[in-house]
C-alpha cells in the first residue's frame, strides 16, 4: 500500500441526521446542494426527505427520484431543458433572460405546471463585496418579470436569493424580500429558496450559528403568515460537520509536520477560501507545543494549519484528523495525487470525540 493511500474521509451518518434534524424547524423545505459533497448528497438521500438543488446536467442521474431536484439553469440549451422536464423536473432556478425565454418555450409544451424561482440581486450591506461575480436579477428587472409571468398559466413564482458561501453577517432576510419585491408582487410568490449555504465554525470563522437559525426561523414565520413556504439550502451546515479526515504523519522536521495528504487532492475549501479545519486533540495556547500541518505536495501553499498546539511531540506514523471538511473536499490531479476515498461509518470513531479546542490559526 503507498503511503499517501492511507488517508480517508470518514462520514458520520449520525452526525449528518443531528445537523439535519436541526433546520427542521427553520425551514419548510430543505434542499442540499448536490455540488457541496455529493457522498453526503447520497447519504441525505436515502435517509432524509430533502429536496436536492442540482447545478449540473451530469448530476441529474445521480438522483433516483427527480421529483426531489430543483435544477440551477446555467447555458443549458432548449434539447437539455426539455429533456429535464421530460424526466419529470418541475423546480428551476433561472438568473438571466435567456435562460428563463428557453424554460419558458419548452415549459409551454408539456402541459403542467412548473416552478421557476426568479434569482435576485441583493444589497450588500457589507464592505467586502466586488471579489465575486453576482447572479441575478436586478430589482427592476425582477419585478418587471413578475408582472410578465403572471400572464402564464402553467407557471408558479418564486424568488430565489443566494449570500456567498460561509455567511457570517448577511443575514437581513426579510428585509432583503422587502426590498426586492414590490408590494403587489409579493401576493403572488409561493415560495423564497435563500441559497448560499448555512455557516459553520472553522478555527479563523466562528459565527453565532444560534442566531443565524434564529433569524431564519423568523423569516419562515414571517412568509408563512403571508402564504409562503421558504426553502434553505444549509449546503455546509450538514456536509461539513459530517465528515472528517483522517490523515497520517509522514514527515517531522523542526515544528513542521507533513501528512499523507494535501489540499489539492481532498481540501480545496482550505486553499480557495483559507478556511481551517479544527484537529482533533489539539489544545490552547501555552498547553502544548506549538506546530506547523503541511500537506505533501511541492506547493508552498499546501498548509492545513498554520499554528496548533499538540501535547504530545508527533511522530512518523501518527494520525492527524482534522473535523469539519466535509464541504468542498473536491479532488484535483495536481501532482498526480491520488484521490481520498471516503468512508460511511454510522458514527466516528471513539477516540475522535475530542471536544478540547484551540484559538490558534
Amino acid at each position: 500500500m503507498k503511503f499517501s493511500e492511507k488517508s480517508r474521509f470518514i462520514l458520520s451518518k449520525k452526525v449528518l441526521l443531528q445537523q439535519y434534524e436541526k433546520l427542521k424547524e427553520c425551514a419548510n423545505v430543505i434542499a442540499y446542494s448536490f455540488k457541496t459533497n455529493p457522498i453526503v448528497g447520497k447519504v441525505l438521500e436515502k435517509m432524509t426527505d430533502c429536496m436536492f438543488l442540482i447545478c449540473s446536467y451530469s448530476f441529474v442521474n445521480r438522483i433516483k427520484e427527480k421529483s426531489r431536484i430543483i435544477y440551477s439553469l446555467q447555458g443549458e440549451e432548449n434539447f437539455q431543458i426539455k429533456s429535464l422536464l421530460d424526466m419529470g423536473i418541475t423546480k428551476f432556478v433561472v438568473d438571466n433572460e435567456n435562460d428563463l425565454k428557453k424554460l419558458l418555450e419548452e415549459g409551454r409544451k408539456i402541459g403542467r405546471t412548473i416552478d421557476i424561482f426568479l434569482r435576485a440581486k441583493v444589497r450588500e450591506h457589507t464592505i467586502y463585496t466586488g471579489k465575486y461575480f453576482v447572479f441575478g436579477f436586478s430589482k427592476e428587472d425582477l419585478n418587471r418579470i413578475i408582472k410578465e409571468l403572471k400572464k402564464e398559466n402553467f407557471v408558479n413564482i418564486n424568488i430565489h436569493f443566494h449570500r456567498k458561501t460561509q455567511n457570517v453577517g448577511e443575514w437581513f432576510l426579510e428585509e432583503d424580500f422587502n426590498e426586492i419585491l414590490e408590494e403587489e408582487n409579493r401576493k403572488v410568490v409561493k415560495s423564497v429558496d435563500i441559497g448560499g449555504g448555512i455557516p459553520i465554525e472553522y478555527v479563523n470563522s466562528k459565527p453565532n450559528i444560534n442566531a443565524i437559525l434564529e433569524k431564519i426561523k423568523n423569516f419562515k414565520e414571517f412568509l408563512n403568515r403571508n402564504g409562503i413556504n421558504l426553502v434553505i439550502e444549509p449546503g455546509r451546515f450538514l456536509a461539513a460537520p459530517s465528515v472528517m479526515l483522517e490523515t497520517e504523519i509522514i514527515n517531522v522536521y523542526g515544528n513542521t509536520i507533513v501528512v499523507d495528504a494535501s489540499l489539492f487532492n481532498g481540501a480545496m475549501d482550505v486553499y480557495l477560501l483559507g478556511y481551517r479545519f479544527p484537529v482533533v486533540g489539539e489544545v490552547e495556547e501555552g498547553k502544548g507545543e506549538k506546530f506547523l500541518i503541511k500537506g505533501r505536495s511541492p506547493d508552498s501553499l499546501d498548509i492545513f494549519r498554520y499554528k496548533v498546539f499538540l501535547r504530545e511531540k508527533p511522530k512518523i506514523g501518527d494520525k492527524i484528523v482534522f473535523k469539519n471538511v466535509g464541504a468542498y473536499n473536491f479532488y484535483t490531479d495536481f501532482n498526480n495525487l491520488p484521490r481520498i476515498k471516503t468512508v460511511i461509518m454510522d458514527d466516528f470513531p471513539e477516540e475522535y470525540k475530542v471536544e478540547e479546542r484551540t484559538e490558534g490559526s
